[in-house]
């Protein structure tokens, strides 16, 4: 298995060869966000990584941030989920191999699970014209939570009272 760091070289070596072979620009700008997106550890949203470098005491404009995790997305270093109404959350694909989503239908809550023998199902199938490199599940449900609130507001009596027509 690679290190933390000859993760981080390799991606920073394919992200730096994306960019040559698009025709894009290597600034540090980039860099720095690819730097900061590689140490995160699961989901997050571009407001979060700008709060996060901010907090190192970097500005780095929204902009610059939103069309940077596009170049890795399109690069295929960083994944983009969408998860019921809520806006995007990235994570990175080395982060993200072999686990599911469990994703609240009601509050919109999601949980990060992994299932071992799920994970060793899909490296026996075969695609053809096809090479997988990773995968993300997402199974929809209700969260313990918001069951509990369904049970208690489904045992509880009726507070409508019906309204009988006056006849006058």
């Amino acid at each position: 298995m690679t290190t933390d760091k000859g993760k981080a070289a390799n991606y920073t070596q394919a992200f730096s060869d994306y960019l040559s072979r698009t025709g894009r620009r290597r600034t540090p700008e980039r860099f720095m966000i690819l730097e900061r997106v590689m140490a995160e550890r699961g989901h997050f949203s571009i407001e979060e990584l700008c709060e996060r470098i901010a907090a190192s005491g970097i500005h780095v404009a929204l902009a610059t941030a939103y069309n940077t995790l596009q170049l890795l997305v399109d690069a295929g270093i960083v994944l983009r989920h969408r998860f019921g109404d809520r806006t995007s959350l990235y994570e990175c694909v080395h982060e993200a191999s072999g686990h599911q989503h469990l994703i609240c239908s009601q509050c919109g809550k999601v949980k990060e699970v992994r299932d071992t023998s799920l994970a060793g199902y899909l490296r026996t199938k075969r695609y053809p014209s096809f090479t997988p490199t990773c995968y993300s599940l997402s199974i929809y449900g209700l969260c313990s939570e918001c069951a509990r609130k369904e049970r208690r507001s489904a045992a509880a009596p009726s507070k409508k009272t019906e309204s009988t027509p006056n006849n006058t």
